[in-house]
């Protein structure tokens, strides 16, 4: 039991790390794009689609590859470490041509972190009995921590100084953290049972709760993740905030998070079940996308963010969790990865529409076409009634 929490508190800290790392180049990217390298709206939605795309090819042969080997563990270091050299070649450039060949390169190691560290951790606390909630708040505190000290560093020394350095250097910490994590995160006759059935991607494109989370999942965190961009490039460029109140629309977004991750699957999930917080996770999000379109001044920007943990905490703690609930065991990093694959080609196609959109008519419509596409993921969760799985499949 002692040496199931310690893996545990390994897990916690290697999530406050990786998500105090991905914070500062999710929020900022936009706005050093356009401040610092005068990109246009859709240069700067071309920079993240293709990018995007690249890492949508690499992404389910990650997972395979995990599914068949067990070495997780190892594809993350190679990952994390991929990301770390691609951030510093990607600082170094200036033009438009190079900056796309060094993101495609970034998003090749980037995108499969989060994918590969939660395939290995639901396995892990499926095995060891802890709750997956509870290790994956900690994110949520890196992300809130990783916002305050970038906001404050932003601050002191400006975005060009800060950006890239924050992000290695989190991610090197990160780095150093997969070695004391658990090589394998099953029982050894668990491993035994999965050696014999091999993975069968095919049946997963069959089974339709699966194919339900890919769209529902798509529809709500995907452009929530999306949106944070465009929310930056709003709060600076149309509400005419200063560049630090990133940090801080971050921090409000994510703060409350914690205590919902906490509760989750202790009391949230128990009581309501996935359809009911489905329901709730879509309703948050196009309530705030449209406040987020008519709202005119910083102070009600904020009081509309304070809806987004109830979309991004669904799509952290709840979709994972779902997926390993209706699809075997033996295929979950094959089914995660092809899910975030999915989800990160659907984002792509979201930030080049989203670019254009921006360009010719403002932050105001992008935040409309996303009200527009929450409420139909609202609708659709609200006319599916048979999402809740009765058991985990063998």
């Amino acid at each position: 039991m002692e040496q199931s929490k310690k893996y545990a508190n390994r897990f916690r800290l290697y999530y406050l790390l990786t998500l105090m790392a991905l914070c500062c180049y999710d929020s900022y990217i936009s706005v050093y794009l356009e401040q610092y390298l005068h990109m246009s709206g859709t240069q700067i939605g071309l920079f993240m689609a293709v990018s995007m795309v690249a890492g949508l090819v690499i992404m389910p042969l990650y997972g395979s590859l995990g599914d068949r080997t067990g070495r997780y563990r190892e594809i993350l270091m190679v990952c994390t470490a991929g990301s770390i050299l691609f951030a510093f070649l990607l600082s170094m450039q200036t033009g438009f041509i190079l900056l796309i060949i060094m993101g495609i390169g970034f998003e090749l190691n980037r995108c499969s972190i989060l994918a590969m560290a939660d395939t290995q951790t639901i396995r892990y606390c499926s095995s060891a009995g802890q709750p997956y909630g509870s290790i994956r708040c900690f994110g949520c505190i890196g992300w809130i921590v990783g916002s305050a000290l970038c906001g404050f560093l932003v601050r002191q020394f400006g975005l060009d100084h800060v950006f890239a350095r924050f992000f290695m250097a989190a991610m090197a910490f990160s780095l150093f953290t997969l070695f004391f994590l658990p090589g394998k995160t099953a029982r050894p006759e668990t491993e035994k049972e999965e050696k014999k059935a091999s993975p069968r991607i095919g049946s997963l494109l069959k089974n339709r709760r699966y194919l339900f989370i890919i769209f529902f999942a798509l529809m709500t965190g995907g452009l929530a993740e999306v949106v944070t961009s465009y929310a930056s490039l709003h709060l600076v460029s149309t509400l005419h905030g200063a560049e630090y109140l990133v940090s801080i629309y971050s921090i409000i977004g994510s703060a409350p998070e914690i205590l919902f991750l906490l509760l989750l699957n202790r009391y949230l999930l128990p009581h309501l079940g996935f359809r009911k917080l489905f329901l709730i996770s879509a309703a948050a999000m196009s309530l705030r996308m449209l406040l987020f379109a008519v709202v005119p001044s910083v102070p009600l920007f904020f009081a509309a963010a304070c809806l987004g943990f109830l979309t991004t905490a669904c799509t952290t703690g709840l979709n994972v969790q779902y997926i390993g609930k209706v699809v075997p065991r033996n295929s979950i990093g094959s089914a995660a990865s092809i899910y975030n694959a999915l989800f990160m080609g659907g984002r792509a196609l979201f930030s080049l529409l989203f670019g254009a959109v921006y360009e010719a008519a403002g932050s105001r419509s992008v935040f409309w076409i996303c009200f527009a596409c929450a409420a139909a993921a609202l609708l659709f969760a609200l006319l599916s009634r048979r999402l809740d799985p009765e058991e985990v499949p063998a």
